[in-house]
């Protein structure tokens, strides 16, 4: 970033049409084109130097082009310019984030946030073929890559499928667990991708800005037989995951706004 004339790329023209938050981040974008992944940008004082702006101006352009997913923000560090995403491929058969991303050569890990039984909520009963109020598993976990926060994952399993799946290894792969322990494997299923804004809690726990945008989804799956085995909600750092879709196996229906 050394060689980057800050002064000069971002000049602005305060006596034009189009405010001076549309100039800079449209500067800023054409900066950030040419630079590699994870790379520092200058810090919002730097930045209200170069371009001749105020705090509130240079927060805005940053933070229209975090919510695009080409920068992203970490706390306590600065801003960066948006990492490589993994991919993660939805087609005919569902695959699990440890399996997809093992098989991409990055580093999955994973921490339990919660793991219970709890009565099956009236909005997700029919996805499972059950009636509301009967006793599910609900595990909630954070998925990281290479280290980095990137999903938060709400899973709810049938509890009659799974007995003594809290006794288990949740650290791993959910649906190697499913096959290995309980011989049951998702061979179907659905999933609509949708855009939500980070709540404090979603911010907090994926080391985002409050109200930055993430990938939503909802996906229900099914084993051979047609039983119904898991409704999973997933909120995901747009910086660090994208989901790409085979036209050749996928069929794409547009549904209206998303409910994840």
């Amino acid at each position: 970033m050394t060689d980057i004339d800050w002064a000069r790329r971002l000049a602005l023209e305060p006596g034009a049409a189009v405010p001076l938050y549309y100039q800079l981040r449209e500067r800023l974008r054409a900066v950030i084109a040419g630079c590699a992944p994870d790379t520092p940008i200058p810090a919002e004082k730097d930045l209200m130097t170069f371009a001749g702006v105020s705090r509130a101006t240079a927060r805005r352009a940053i933070g229209d082009l975090v919510q695009e997913g080409l920068l992203v923000a970490r706390q306590g560090s600065g801003t960066y310019t948006a990492p490589l995403g993994a991919a993660s491929e939805l087609g005919a058969r569902p695959a699990g984030f440890t399996e997809t991303m093992a098989k991409l050569g990055r580093k999955p890990t994973t921490r339990v946030l919660e793991a219970k039984p709890r009565p099956c909520p009236v909005a997700v009963a029919p996805a499972l073929g059950l009636e509301a109020g009967a006793e599910i598993v609900f595990l909630e976990r954070i998925r990281l890559l290479d280290g980095e926060p990137c999903m938060i994952e709400s899973a709810h399993l049938p509890s009659e499928l799974v007995p003594g799946i809290l006794d288990e290894d949740l650290t791993g792969s959910l649906y190697g667990l499913l096959r290995l322990r309980y011989g049951l494997s998702p061979t179907s299923g659905r999933e609509t991708i949708g855009a939500v804004n980070a709540d404090y809690r979603l911010a907090e726990l994926l080391h985002v800005p409050i109200a930055a945008a993430l990938l939503a989804t909802s996906r229900t799956t099914a084993t051979e037989a047609g039983l119904p085995l898991e409704y999973t909600i997933r909120h995901a750092r747009g910086d660090l995951a994208v989901f790409s879709v085979d036209l050749n196996d996928a069929k794409n229906v547009l549904l209206g706004p998303a409910r994840p």
